[in-house]
């Protein structure tokens, strides 16, 4: 999320800062996206269309569920996105935390959670590294998304 640098308007001063980067948030923004994609922004459902679009996000990152049944994603998808929500290193009322105190500090940049700045440790680490798959499954586990990721990737998942 960008915001402007700062403004004079007549007398009135509006401070803001020039970039937020957050990280994964608690909220509901990925099974919100999903539906308004979807067309319908009420139901929970996946159609054949979502369920292909998913198919195709999972084998883009390398993810095989060619195995799984329709059912078996979607229950999938549903998962996913409960613990995006619910397990997020970072609620949102500590990300608005976070921001509105960099707002009031005068910080250019900040960065929202201890997601966030471990990402922007390993991209100023390896920068050509980023757009990689492998980059992503370093940053995850090291950024305490094991978990989470443990859906997609049975050999992540912690050892009992």
């Amino acid at each position: 999320m960008w915001l402007a640098s700062r403004h004079d308007i007549g007398r009135a001063k509006l401070r803001v800062s020039f970039g937020v980067m957050p990280g994964q948030i608690g909220t509901s923004i990925r099974a919100n996206t999903r539906k308004i994609h979807s067309g319908d922004r009420e139901s929970n459902a996946i159609d054949a269309a979502g369920l292909a679009v998913a198919r195709e996000r999972f084998a883009l990152v390398g993810r095989d569920v060619s195995h799984l049944s329709d059912d078996q994603l979607s229950n999938l998808v549903a998962e996913l996105d409960r613990r995006f929500r619910d397990e997020a290193l970072t609620t949102a009322a500590q990300a608005a935390t976070i921001i509105l105190d960099g707002v009031k500090a005068d910080r250019w940049r900040i960065l929202v959670g201890a997601d966030a700045h471990k990402i922007d440790e390993m991209v100023r680490q390896s920068p050509e590294r980023a757009y990689d798959i492998a980059f992503f499954d370093e940053f995850a586990l090291a950024a305490g998304w094991t978990e989470r990721l443990s859906l997609e990737n049975p050999e992540l998942r912690p050892s009992s």
